[in-house]
Formats: structure tokens, C-alpha cells, sequence
């Protein structure tokens, strides 16, 4: 009996429609399920001040019909075959999705691919309200709210700062026509990917997607916004609520930074689990919170690493303390290398482990030739990882854990007055 096929095995293809719509295909026919997604190369991160929160808005209105289909339909087209349909937007891309059995994979594209043709925007005042209570939703949970907050600190008067989901004037001024506009120029064949990964036959499904979406007319797409600038500084936004929600951001690299790895190490080993130095210092040993960790996300022209801990009024001072300690400690000491060599199984452990699911195959070949024009291989990436060392560490911790470069945040119950710096 031949051995069953790897999961790591790869076998993505690449195709340009002829309107310049990019097509990667993954075909992995020892699985059951296929999963269908068109990524747009546009998110908050591209939007004007006026338009803050548009790409979120469109997101929604996709689910509300098409000439030929209502809002539910759409919804029980793909659900009526056990499927799942949804969408997301990121400050860099927006996604729309249906993951279904193999079988079912032609009509998974038909029902993606007659939203992006022909959305119409039904139910524009009753999605706005909807849109305006997600944003309220938001401002009630502070550790989203801390993080919004975060964002706007460390990229000041930039979108890539400004909440992705808008805000309550900016999604309450905002009419169909700014909507369709926004759509027309950024929804263009150059800005869209079409990528399937898991059961389905290639050819047939290169064949149907070429007809579902050859139509779109070839058009350029607009230039993205450039660089922000970073924000550096202490705030305190005082709210009665039992918690101080802290936030503590340092510039991170964008996503062609051959250095990503090293950002993704240093994060893991400071907040990445429950064996990370924050986790057992400030939970384990002095029982301060519940919730620390650390955060890493790269974005076309930049980044963030950041510290996130929820922590009672009285032990807020304490907790930068130690947070401190851990951010010096690292800039002063080499890594003991089991301490590397147990984060870089951890990193690599849950991107392989992810190869799993058809969703993060086709959502991990879409994300790398967005990004690099390529699909990046495992073997490149795991490589990668391993090659990070201790040295690597410890100059990368020097140069961004400075004083200078820091910007936090405390939401929360008024603790007295915070010093303009944090003790780096």
C-alpha cells in the first residue's frame, strides 16, 4: 500500500485570467472539503479620512443580494449543501469566502463570483445600523477598544491607524454613491485573487471561475498609501470599568523585512503561550492577570509588536514593572538556546499544524503571492524559522525596545498620574 500524501505537499498552480485576474489553485484530493475565496488587495488601510471604515461597510453589503438572488439565497445556496459563507477585512486586503464539501466546490464559486459581479447594496440604512452597533459592540469590550486606541497612537493622521470598522461619524455620513465609488476604484481585476485549495477538479474549476469572472473589465488599480509615521508616548484614557486595560506597541516589520521571523520569535518567547516569560512572570508567579500576552502583525510598508494585559488599578504600576524587566532582560541577555529552540517548534508546529484546514492553505498561498508575487514554500518559511539565533534576538530587542520607540496606552480607572515614558 503506497504511503498516504503528505499535508505539507504542494502543488499550488498559478493562472492571470485575461483581464489580469490572478487564479491559484491547490488541488488536495485525499481531503473531503474545498475551500472558495476572492481576496481584494484593499482594506482601511487605503482609505481616505471621509471614507474611514468603508471597506468594512462593503463587506457587508455583499450579503445583502444581487439582481438574481436576495440576501437569504445567497446564504442558502451555499448552507443548503452544509456549507459555510462569510467575509473579513483587514487593514490590508478584504475577503470573501465559502468553504464546502469537494463536491460542491462549482457552486461555492458560482455564489462568490455572482456577489463580486453583482452586488447591489440592498438594505443600505439597515446595514449601517448594524455596522454602527458592531462599532458600539466594539468600544464596550475594552481589550479591542485598547487596541483601536493603541493603533491610532503609534500611526497618527494615518489610515492604517484608524479603526477598520470606522467610525460612528464616519459610517453615519457616508451615502450608496461613496460606497459604489470606493468599490469601482479599488474592485478592479489587478486588485483581485481568486484562490481554491482542497477537493475539486482543476481544470474544471479553472474553466468555471474564468466564467464567473473574466467579465469584471480590465482595469488599473489605484496606488496604496504610503509609510506612517510613529507615534511615540504615554496616554491614560480613564474609564469607570473594574479593569486597567494596557497596551504597550513598538514598530514592527513590514512584510518584506527579512527580520519578520526574529519579530516572530522575540514575540513568542516574551507573550506567545503559556511557557512564555510575561505569561509566567505576571500571571504564574505574582498572579497580576489573566489575560498577557504579546501581538506581531506586518502590513505592506510597516508593523507592530506589541504587550496586552488586563490587570486591577492597584497592580498597574507593578505590572509595567515587571513588563519592563522582561523587555530589558531580553535586550541585556542572550536567549538560552532550549529557550529558541522550544519557540521555533512552537512557530513552526502551528504553521504546519494549519495546513490542516483547506481555509489556511488557501488563505496562506493567497496572503504570500499578494505580498511577494510568489508562493513562498513551507520548506522556505520553516527554513527561515530555524535560522533565527539567539544573537538575532537579542540585537532586535535592542534596537526596538528603547524608550524612544514606545507607545502605551491604559484604559481604564484613573491610577494617578502616568510618567510621560515607561521604565526601559
Amino acid at each position: 500500500m503506497p504511503p498516504a500524501p503528505s499535508i505539507t505537499q504542494e502543488s499550488t498552480s498559478i493562472h492571470i485570467l485575461d483581464n489580469g485576474i490572478t487564479v491559484l489553485l491547490e488541488p488536495l484530493p485525499y481531503l473531503r472539503s474545498a475551500s472558495a475565496g476572492v481576496w481584494i488587495k484593499t482594506g482601511s488601510a487605503n482609505e481616505t479620512a471621509a471614507q474611514s471604515g468603508v471597506s468594512h461597510f462593503l463587506e457587508h453589503l455583499f450579503f445583502k443580494g444581487t439582481s438574481t438572488r436576495t440576501a437569504r439565497q445567497l446564504m442558502q445556496a451555499i448552507e443548503a449543501h452544509g456549507g459555510h459563507l462569510n467575509a473579513f477585512t483587514s487593514r490590508d486586503y478584504t475577503c470573501l469566502y465559502a468553504k464546502t464539501l469537494g463536491e460542491h466546490t462549482a457552486n461555492a464559486i458560482e455564489i462568490v463570483g455572482d456577489i463580486i459581479r453583482d452586488s447591489q447594496f440592498f438594505d443600505f440604512e439597515k446595514e449601517r445600523n448594524v455596522v454602527l452597533e458592531e462599532i458600539a459592540s466594539i468600544e464596550d469590550v475594552p481589550e479591542d477598544h485598547v487596541h483601536d486606541i493603541l493603533t491610532l497612537r503609534l500611526w497618527p493622521g494615518h489610515a492604517l491607524g484608524r479603526p477598520i470598522a470606522g467610525s460612528l461619524e464616519t459610517l453615519g455620513a457616508m451615502t450608496v454613491d461613496d460606497v459604489r465609488a470606493y468599490f469601482s476604484e479599488w474592485y478592479r481585476p489587478e486588485n483581485l485573487i481568486v484562490s481554491v485549495a482542497g477537493s475539486f477538479d482543476e481544470d474544471a474549476v479553472l474553466t468555471q471561475i474564468a466564467r464567473e469572472f473574466e467579465s469584471i473589465p480590465a482595469a488599473p488599480a489605484p496606488p496604496r498609501n504610503g509609510p506612517p509615521t510613529f507615534g511615540t508616548g504615554v496616554e491614560q484614557v480613564v474609564r469607570d470599568i473594574g479593569q486597567n486595560h494596557l497596551c504597550m506597541g513598538f514598530p514592527g516589520p513590514g512584510v518584506h523585512d527579512p527580520r519578520r521571523y526574529v519579530y516572530h520569535m522575540l514575540s513568542s518567547i516574551l507573550g506567545g503561550g503559556s511557557t512564555s516569560r510575561l505569561f509566567e512572570t505576571i500571571r504564574e508567579q505574582e498572579g497580576l492577570a489573566y489575560s498577557i500576552y504579546t501581538f506581531h502583525s506586518s502590513y505592506w510598508d510597516t508593523g507592530m509588536m506589541g504587550v496586552y494585559a488586563a490587570i486591577a488599578p492597584e497592580n498597574l504600576d507593578k505590572t509595567i514593572g515587571l513588563v519592563c524587566a522582561e523587555l530589558k532582560k531580553v535586550r541585556t541577555e542572550r536567549v538560552p538556546e532550549d529557550e529558541v529552540s522550544l519557540n521555533r517548534e512552537q512557530l513552526k508546529a502551528g504553521i504546519l499544524m494549519g495546513l490542516e484546514s483547506t481555509f489556511n492553505r488557501m488563505a496562506r498561498v493567497c496572503k504570500s503571492y499578494m505580498y511577494h508575487g510568489r508562493i513562498l514554500s513551507i520548506d522556505e518559511v520553516v527554513a527561515a524559522i530555524d535560522a533565527v539565533t539567539a544573537e538575532d534576538l537579542l540585537a532586535l530587542a535592542n534596537e526596538r525596545f528603547t524608550p524612544d520607540q514606545s507607545t502605551t496606552i491604559v484604559l481604564g480607572p484613573s491610577n494617578g498620574a502616568l510618567g510621560e515614558q515607561v521604565p526601559l
